[in-house]
Order: C-alpha cells, then sequence, then structure tokens
C-alpha cells in the first residue's frame, strides 16, 4: 500500500469536507432540476446522471462517517478492518466518474447506450430466473411483478422490449480501455486510463482479493493476531491509510463535479468559485495535484469555469 506520509499528513479535511458534500449536493439538484436545459437530453440522461452523482456523494459520505475522529477514539466497537475493506469503493466512484464522463460525450447517444444496456441485463437476469426457478408460485409471482415494473419503465422512456434484447452492452471500464487492432486510445481513455493504473489499481485488487491486494490492507485485518512487537505500528500505518485514501475519495468526487460543470455550466451558487475553493485545499496531495495538472487546469480554464 502507497504509505507516503509526507505532504498528506498535513492535509487538514476541515478545508474541504463539508464544502465538497455541499457542493455535491448542489450540483446533484442543478442536474436534477435543469439538466435538460443544458444538454442532458433525452429525459432519462438527467435522472441517470443524478443518482451516480448521488452514489459517489454517498460513498465520499461513508468514508467520512467510517473515519471519523469521534468514531475511532469513542466507539468500542470501532474496528481499523472497517477503514481497510471499504477502500474498494473508491474503485466504485471512479466507475461512477467512468460512467458520467462517457454518457456526457453525447448525451443523446451514450446516454441511450447506457439505458438500453441496463434493460437488457435486467431482462435476461429475469430470464434466467424464470428459466431456474419457474414453477414455483412464489417465484412466477415475482418474476411477473419484475417484468411489469421494468416493461413499465421502457415503454414510459421510449424503449420497447425487442430494441433492447439486441442493445450493445455498456463496457466496464476495463472493457472500455481494451484497445483492439492497436488502436490509439482517445483522449478520454487516456484520462481514464490514469486512474487504473499506479497507485489507483490497488483499489481493484483489494476487490478482487487478489494477493497484490491482500498485501495492501492485510496489517489492518486483525491487527490482535499479530505479534505484541508488531501492534504498535498499526496504529501509525493506519493513520497514514486514512488520511491518504480520504483525500483521494475527495479527488475523484471533485473531478466528478468538475466534469459535469464543465459540460453543464450550471449558472449561480457559487459552483465555479467553490470548485477552485477545493481544487486550492486538496492540490497539497500529489496525487490530486498530478490529476489538477493533467487534466481539469486545462479544462476549467476553456470551459470558462473561473475562480471568480
Amino acid at each position: 500500500m502507497s504509505t507516503e506520509s509526507t505532504p498528506t499528513r498535513h492535509l487538514d479535511a476541515r478545508t474541504f469536507q463539508y464544502k465538497l458534500a455541499e457542493l455535491a449536493t448542489t450540483v446533484a439538484l442543478k442536474v436534477q432540476r435543469e439538466g435538460p436545459q443544458h444538454g442532458l437530453k433525452p429525459g432519462y440522461v438527467t435522472p441517470d446522471i443524478y443518482f451516480l452523482l448521488r452514489q459517489s456523494q454517498q460513498t465520499y459520505s461513508v468514508f467520512f462517517f467510517m473515519n471519523a475522529d469521534e468514531r475511532r477514539q469513542k466507539d468500542c466497537d470501532w474496528r481499523v478492518a472497517y477503514s481497510a475493506v471499504i477502500l474498494p469503493l473508491i474503485r466504485t466512484m471512479i466507475d461512477c466518474l467512468y460512467n458520467i464522463t462517457a454518457i456526457l460525450q453525447n448525451p443523446g447517444l451514450k446516454g441511450y447506450e447506457f439505458r438500453a444496456s441496463g434493460y437488457r441485463l435486467v431482462l435476461q437476469a429475469l430470464d434466467d430466473d424464470q428459466t431456474r426457478y419457474g414453477g414455483d408460485p412464489k417465484w412466477d409471482d415475482w418474476v411477473a411483478r419484475q417484468r411489469k415494473h421494468i416493461e413499465f419503465d421502457m415503454r414510459t422512456n421510449g424503449f420497447t422490449e425487442a430494441e433492447v434484447r439486441t442493445a450493445r452492452i455498456w463496457p466496464t471500464l476495463t472493457g472500455y480501455l481494451r484497445v483492439k487492432n492497436n488502436s490509439p486510445l482517445t483522449p478520454h481513455q487516456e484520462f481514464l486510463k490514469k486512474l487504473t493504473l499506479g497507485f489507483w489499481q490497488e483499489y481493484s485488487g483489494i476487490s478482487h482479493a487478489t494477493f497484490q491486494g491482500l498485501l495492501a490492507i492485510a496489517l489492518f485485518l486483525e491487527p490482535r493476531d499479530l505479534p505484541h512487537e508488531d501492534r504498535p505500528a498499526v496504529e501509525d500505518a493506519s493513520e497514514v491509510m486514512i488520511t491518504i485514501h480520504i483525500a483521494r475519495v475527495a479527488g475523484i468526487l471533485l473531478c466528478t463535479l468538475t466534469e459535469v460543470q464543465a459540460y453543464c455550466r450550471f449558472d449561480g451558487a457559487r459552483i465555479n468559485e467553490r470548485l477552485h475553493e477545493i481544487w486550492n485545499a486538496l492540490v497539497l496531495m500529489p496525487e490530486i495535484k498530478e490529476l489538477y495538472d493533467e487534466r481539469y487546469s486545462q479544462l476549467m480554464m476553456e470551459r470558462g469555469i473561473n475562480p471568480e
């Protein structure tokens, strides 16, 4: 696990924690209420972006909930293992960033593909349940009710079962980055590739319980099983772990909000200024500064996201 202690120990969560959470709420509500006027069309694109934002925001909140000083110091049931095993959720936040930015490349087309693929996979899962459990009245009733709900949702949003049955499956992030026939990566793929390599890659390893993933968190899973002389090291290592990954969680959420604002350019609520304030607080982290320098400084300048 990356445990560089340098600037990370000087990052003060008070400079960004609540500001970022409040900004996420602001942007999500702007998407919900004003999305169609800012290019989030057809209508179903708006709720898809909204809920992806909310998923990322709530994941961010979980990290602060689990790692709050008061909880770690006063809750006798808290364990450092809990802080370690939620780390794969950072990869989920990266997936939210991928889905949102992929849709925003062309909301009409990509938003359709995202929905149609989802409908197809839901129907396929119901087909599998029917094949395996058909004939059991309880299962038959459950499958029928689920089909009714999904068919109603498809009709409401202008989809037919025939078209979604043959829809292209939305690629996972890994699949999206897989190069075919030595084709060059697009700028969007190049950006996302940086979030699947290096220290970011460890989240996938932890999620899939690979050896390197276990190596990253093994120290924290049950400190009481360690030799007595090694146990004091866990506390120092846990402080570094929490600081590093809290900052990365914040960085990914901030990237996501910046992408949405760069596309939609919402007015009011000091969104642009607030984005700059939080970037200024988080660039103390080397990996966040790298994201800022390689993409977001230029993106904000090009899209008129100015500090004042």
